[in-house]
């Protein structure tokens, strides 16, 4: 049984607060980290997950995946909590309308209203379970009012750093407990848009990485544009959970974060493949197909109501209702030969990112990344 390990570890400090040094040293994350029962050897790849809204590195999925992926494959998994990760699960904590006891009359009895008004104050939990019992649709607010510039879902730059550093930490780790690792079969598995910070860990990252997998990224953030809303029917009751981030007030420059526009500037040597649905609603196929195609090196995959198998693919829908561990079987097979054999890492020193707005470095000198704004227009 694969060896389960965990650490805290400083992360890059956060790009948005003004500052002219950028270090290690102001803020924590944790790397989890699984290695093979029979140790690591000269063959031992490393796996990087990254999840989406929703999952994390607790997720029962992604802790079984760690598990039994570490020797199954050979493999290092690794994963860690990355910037603004808490913000993008199912919140428990929302805030309390603005109803009014005129308003309140028109669905609940006397007794009720009472019942609400806990102490005299309303109590949006009681207001819960009372109108889960009656057929209405409820809109609420998360509360995102921990957010602040140190921490908060950027969607995006820090939240690719910190998959990078997380990689990196690890196989710093491996070197100083004597370990040889093959670097040239270190693989990023991502879900929705944590496939979507995959291609960006490529970009920031672009000799680390050998194979994408990549199940239904988009290719901007589209939470930056419009505000994420959870839909739950709980009992008679539909509950709107909506989610306004941070992320939309801040100004990031819009290139930096499009994948179709730093691909279409960048030459791909990772391996990427990709699986997206045809019904998927937060991109179209049309989209994912055309970047696809427009990146050497990439596998588009496209599932339709024929591929929908019940096994791997339950849907065509955004994250394809896919079964994590069968749909890495199936992408890991076709490349499981191909990967070369090295036990050095070979970082480009500088990467260098031009956009219409700006000019940004990704620098490795340190070994950890360093992301500086170089020039914004």
């Amino acid at each position: 049984m694969s060896k389960e390990y965990s650490f805290e570890t400083e992360g890059h400090k956060s790009i948005y607060v003004k500052d002219e040094q950028v270090n290690y040293n102001d803020r924590k994350f944790n790397v989890c980290f699984s290695i093979p029962d029979n140790g690591v050897n000269s063959d031992t790849g490393i796996i990087l997950f990254i999840s989406g809204f929703g999952g994390n590195a607790n997720s029962n999925v992604y802790k079984k995946m760690r598990k039994e992926f570490a020797d199954k494959y050979n493999m290092v998994t690794v994963q860690c909590d990355y910037f603004g990760w808490e913000f993008m699960q199912e919140q428990k904590s929302i805030y309390s309308p603005n109803f009014n006891i005129d308003e309140l009359k028109k669905n609940f009895s006397v007794k009720e209203i009472e019942y609400i008004y806990k102490d005299g104050n309303f109590d949006i939990y009681r207001y819960l379970e009372m109108a889960s019992n009656y057929n209405i649709n409820v809109k609420l607010r998360a509360d995102l009012s921990n957010e602040n510039l140190s921490n908060f879902n950027d969607m995006s730059i820090m939240q690719a750093i910190d998959n990078i550093t997380a990689v990196l930490k690890v196989m710093a780790v491996l070197y100083n407990n004597n370990y040889e690792f093959n670097t040239k079969k270190v693989i990023i598995y991502g879900h929705s848009h944590g496939a979507y910070l995959a291609y960006l860990c490529n970009i920031f990252a672009p000799t680390l990485f050998s194979l994408i997998i990549d199940n239904s990224a988009w290719l901007y953030p589209g939470y930056i544009k419009e505000n994420r809303c959870i839909i739950m029917p709980i009992n008679n009751m539909i509950l709107n959970v909506e989610f306004d981030y941070l992320a939309k007030t801040i100004d990031i420059d819009e290139d930096l974060i499009s994948l179709s526009y730093l691909y279409s500037n960048f030459k791909n040597n990772c391996n990427i493949v990709s699986y997206h649905g045809i019904t998927d609603n937060l991109i179209s196929h049309k989209y994912k197909k055309s970047f696809c195609e427009s990146i050497e090196n990439c596998t588009y995959n496209e599932i339709n109501v024929q591929r929908v198998d019940g096994k791997i693919f339950k849907s065509t829908n955004h994250g394809l209702d896919a079964d994590f561990l069968e749909l890495f079987e199936l992408a890991y097979q076709k490349f499981a030969d191909t990967f070369d054999k090295d036990c050095s890492i070979d970082l480009q020193n500088d990467i260098n990112i031009k956009t219409k707005n700006g000019e940004y470095l990704v620098n490795y000198h340190g070994i950890l990344p360093k992301f500086t704004i170089l020039n914004v227009t």
